[in-house]
């Protein structure tokens, strides 16, 4: 197999919506191992998720101890699920060329890209047989969902097992008006906000009976909504809370509930920290809630601590590539929402690149033909500017 836009349409092929099956494994391990390449599967279940196929691809392995460089290609090929198939043009998992454009579920997001990277790769390993390092590839079947049992538990086996990675690039698609124009070099923090209000259940035409936790959470949700969290820092954009869901269970239109329960999701950057958030968001709801009478439950999920590789030595082996293949300075950026980057940050720099982010998650989601031939030389020429 030696074609981006052959292998891209093989992947697609495979119905794997979240978490994916074995047989695009089973085909992604036959391939690798007829490179040379040896395949570690790592299945892992728990922790209150399903079980997740994972797959880390290795072409000489070095340990923490070697001076040879170890260059990361991560990836995944779960997909979101296709919605409506008559809103399809054409079969979502039948992949098809047309003007110019590969259509399929995953083409974009990220099937595409993987794609690219395991061609460039291959490539790569042909002209350059007696190069003097390791290429490896994390491969997950759950990015698209709960992300628990995929990447974050693939870099805590990659740890234990004492190998060091010197860089990985997420073939996510970072680029945003043409290919190349944007890199994202990492993300701001994020943490789920859950907060139950409790007043007291009455009927609604006495309400000096009764504690009203709509009217309790509508103070909170003003709040939080005219707040300014700060103004920015030199990497990363203003953080923010945004309120997401509001869960009621009443079906009495002239009933006051007894509980409300609100999501926010707050985006972070480098000036908070875990501890500060949990201070900020108690003592804020605990002060709106005694002043009005509400007793209250508060629970914060973090998904990701801020991260960034803005011109690491590693980063810049793919602006500089971006920039011998088409010419384009290449943007910096943060901006934007969490991917498996946040796990892999842990133990290697990492960034993101890969085709325009236009139809991901979309109905008739696709990826332009020639941009997925330059992404593969895009990634050709960084591991050539890598392993230099």
């Amino acid at each position: 197999m030696q074609d981006t836009i052959e292998l891209a349409k093989k992947l697609i092929s495979f119905e794997s919506v979240t978490p994916a099956k074995q047989d695009i494994f089973d085909f992604l391990i036959k391939i690798f191992k007829e490179k040379g390449f040896e395949t570690k599967q790592l299945n892992f279940d728990g922790d209150g998720s399903y079980e997740v196929i994972n797959l880390f691809a290795t072409f000489g392995l070095n340990k923490a101890g070697s001076n040879a460089k170890h260059f990361n290609f991560a990836c995944h090929v779960d997909v979101v699920p296709p919605g409506n198939l008559e809103d399809w043009t054409e079969n979502p998992f039948n992949p098809i060329v047309k003007d110019g454009y590969l259509y399929g579920r995953g083409s974009e997001d990220m099937k595409g890209c993987t794609a690219a990277s395991i061609i460039s790769t291959f490539k790569f390993i042909d002209n350059n047989p007696n190069f003097n390092g390791t290429i490896s590839f994390i491969i997950t079947g759950d990015e698209e969902a709960d992300s628990i049992n995929g990447v974050d538990k693939v870099v805590q086996w990659i740890s234990a097992q004492g190998i060091r990675i010197d860089g990985s690039i997420a073939t996510e698609s970072s680029s945003e008006k043409v290919l190349g124009d944007q890199i994202k070099v990492g993300r701001k923090g994020a943490v789920d906000i859950h907060i139950e209000v409790i007043g007291k259940q009455g009927h609604a035409a006495y309400p000096q009976l009764a504690k009203n936790p709509v009217h309790g959470a509508s103070k909170i949700i003003s709040f939080f909504d005219s707040e300014v969290l700060d103004s920015g820092t030199e990497y990363y954009e203003n953080s923010s809370i945004q309120f997401t869901q509001l869960n009621l269970n009443n079906k009495a239109k002239n009933v006051i509930p007894e509980k409300l329960k609100i999501v926010a999701d707050m985006r972070f950057n480098d000036l908070w920290d875990s501890k500060k958030i949990k201070e900020y968001i108690n003592n804020s709801v605990s002060k709106i809630c005694k002043e009005n009478g509400f007793e209250y439950n508060l629970d914060l999920i973090f998904r990701g601590q801020p991260f960034h590789s803005f011109n690491n030595e590693f980063t810049k082996d793919c602006v500089k590539a971006i920039k011998e293949v088409t010419g384009i300075d290449t943007k910096q950026d943060t901006g934007g929402g969490t991917s498996d980057a946040r796990f892999i940050q842990r133990i290697c720099p990492v960034f993101e690149f890969g085709t325009i982010n236009k139809t991901l998650h979309k109905v008739d989601e696709c990826v332009s033909v020639e941009d997925l031939k330059t992404t593969e030389k895009i990634y050709f020429k960084t591991l050539e500017n890598f392993f230099s």
